[in-house]
């Protein structure tokens, strides 16, 4: 019971890892805020590419539920599109969502702690070092995500705030707001030192444990949860026999 009297705000709920993550929280004890998209059903609702939406969001979970311990931020867009076929509007859309709201909502939640000890965790990825072909503009938020991480942990740290971040790699969360191809799952599978890909519960004990007192001296890291796959591909050309 690691989260026992604690309220724990996650941003994207309602997705494959935040789902996961409401359920393992609510297992440790804490009192969990839901926040996701227009339709999807949680507590508190937010279109987190609207200008203010993050902000405003974690304003109404601390005035509905008092003082919150921590921030998860797992919402995001993945879209698959070539660097030549990207638009002005996708860009700035895939940032407002991915990078942008963490952020604000990080920033809204030191305001209201004014010194109040709290825990920030974004979910970046494996990405934002290695992109694939289709994913320069989901790369790029996700790069500028873990600088805002950093930025973010030097300075919120003097007010008692820890932000931290996880890197997964591709998790299969069959997801209907950002569809993959069966195809490509398999051959991502195919391709890494695990022999498959992540499920949502793999990447929750890493977002928890930085949640959590006992990475109570981690500050601006970002932890890879990716089953090895950062390392490289074991199908990789090799010139051994």
């Amino acid at each position: 019971m690691r989260f026992a009297g604690r309220t724990v705000l996650v941003l994207g709920a309602g997705g494959g890892i935040g789902a996961a993550a409401c359920a393992a929280l609510s297992r440790e004890g804490a009192r969990v805020v839901p926040a996701d998209a227009p339709g999807s059903g949680a507590e508190l609702i937010a279109d987190l590419a609207e200008p203010g939406a993050a902000g405003a969001v974690v304003r109404e979970a601390w005035e509905r539920h008092g003082p919150l311990d921590a921030l998860l931020h797992v919402a995001g867009l993945f879209p698959a599109r070539r660097a030549l076929e990207s638009t002005e509007e996708l860009f700035d859309r895939v940032m407002a969502v991915n990078t942008r709201s963490a952020l604000l909502a990080a920033t809204t939640l030191a305001g209201l702690c004014a010194g109040r000890p709290a825990a920030v965790v974004f979910t970046s990825s494996g990405g934002a070092r290695r992109p694939r072909p289709g994913t320069t503009v989901y790369a790029a938020s996700k790069a500028a995500l873990e600088a805002v991480t950093r930025g973010l942990a030097l300075e919120l740290g003097p007010r008692g705030m820890r932000v931290n971040a996880v890197a997964p790699g591709f998790v299969d969360v069959g997801s209907d707001l950002n569809p993959v191809p069966a195809g490509y799952v398999e051959a991502v599978a195919a391709s890494g030192p695990a022999g498959r890909v992540a499920a949502p519960g793999d990447i929750v004990p890493g977002l928890l444990w930085l949640c959590s007192d006992e990475s109570a001296w981690v500050n601006g890291h970002v932890l890879a949860v990716d089953g090895g796959a950062g390392l490289g591909s074991p199908a990789a050309p090799s010139w051994l026999s």
